[in-house]
């Protein structure tokens, strides 16, 4: 493997870790109470750029202007309490009719 090549590891290097992610990466206690809500970049995000190759189904870039890590590489399960679920605008109520 070239030492330009891209990995997991090296992508944790550069990614930042804020206390509002899930723990193990920030101060967040997913699951913490029962009744809330915990999603993730991979429940779906409509605002997660993906990368491109073979890390693009775990690291994307939040494009959310309301969430703590908008403009950051994120891990699929870093979270974040502003995500908000792709819309499939296949369906009927999406375009209107």
């Amino acid at each position: 493997m070239s030492s330009n090549a891209i990995t997991h590891e090296k992508l944790w290097a550069i990614a930042p870790k804020l206390p509002e992610d899930y723990a193990p990466w920030g101060e967040v206690v997913r699951w913490a109470d029962e009744a809330d809500a915990y999603p993730d970049c991979s429940c779906g995000c409509a605002f997660a750029a993906w990368l491109d190759g073979a890390h693009g189904a775990d690291w994307c870039v939040c494009t959310n202007p309301a969430s703590h890590r908008t403009g950051l590489l994120t891990f699929e399960h870093q979270g974040c309490q502003a995500f908000e679920p792709e819309r499939d605008f296949n369906s009927a109520s999406e375009l209107g009719t």
